[in-house]
């Protein structure tokens, strides 16, 4: 049974067009042209994909969804998507705490009187505000999506993993059957400290697309946050546009589907 919708936070996403919760099964998601989610070297984070995620209350263990759509142009995307670490839209502070130990007293100066009034060289120090504390860059979130991508006027199983130095992206083949029809059911698992990221073949059953050694080590439960994504990179003009009955042109969305969605 798919988490409540209260659970679930919403990306790039019309409040009116996240499902209740009794359609949590079965949904959609529109994303526009020149949407995405992905990063690239040096802290260029692109997220304006729309997104549902959600975090867990026990440990993460598996999830799946299938996933369709009209794919049409390229680069056209939809599936999971796991975060560890902070999601986008979100910033974790890195600020250190105030020290609150109090300013040392300040110590006589010794050598020739002062001038009534005037303040030693050691006062002069003691009341100049302390240098400010060194603050690491805060670390950027690591997260993995899965899902069905369009390429080269076919759809593939797709998968990116992304650190804090950049992201890869990987296509597989998909069976000449599959790779006409326009659905694919996905889906991630947790291993130790792997994630294990897999897609439905109809001869074969569940064949594992990639394993990510890394993805969980170091990453606290309650920083783990899972859900869905729907992307249309593409923005290549007119052929993103549909022209309407009384004239001029309407922006053509990805609509994709997602059913029986399933987060543990």
């Amino acid at each position: 049974m798919p988490p409540a919708r209260s659970s679930f936070t919403a990306l790039n996403v019309p409040d009116d067009a996240v499902p209740e919760w009794m359609q949590m099964d079965s949904f959609t998601l529109a994303a526009p042209p020149n949407t995405d989610l992905w990063r690239k070297p040096p802290s260029r984070d692109t997220s304006t994909a729309p997104m549902l995620y959600t975090a867990l209350r026990s440990p993460f263990v598996a999830a799946e969804v299938t996933v369709s759509a009209d794919w049409e142009l390229e680069w056209d995307q939809g599936g999971l998507v796991i975060f560890a670490g902070a999601p986008p839209g979100h910033i974790v502070s890195n600020r250190a705490s105030p020290d609150p130990s109090p300013a040392p007293a300040p110590v006589p100066a010794s050598g020739a009187p002062l001038a009534a009034g005037q303040p030693s060289a050691v006062t002069q120090r003691s009341l100049r505000p302390p240098p400010p504390p060194y603050m690491a860059p805060a670390p950027a979130s690591k997260w993995v999506k899965v899902g069905l991508e369009f390429c080269n006027n076919a759809c593939h199983a797709t998968s990116v993993c992304a650190t804090s130095d950049g992201a890869d992206w990987a296509l597989s083949a998909l069976s000449p059957l599959q790779a006409r029809r326009q659905d694919l059911r996905v889906k991630m698992e947790r291993i130790g400290y792997a994630l294990w990221v897999w897609y439905m073949d109809d001869v074969a059953g569940w064949k594992k697309l990639r394993e990510v050694t890394w993805f969980f080590w170091g990453v606290e439960d309650k920083m783990v946050r899972v859900g869905v994504y729907a992307s249309r990179p593409a923005n290549i003009g007119a052929s993103v546009y549909d022209r309407r009955n009384g004239g001029g042109y309407r922006q053509r969305n990805l609509r994709v589907e997602f059913e029986g969605l399933e987060i543990y």
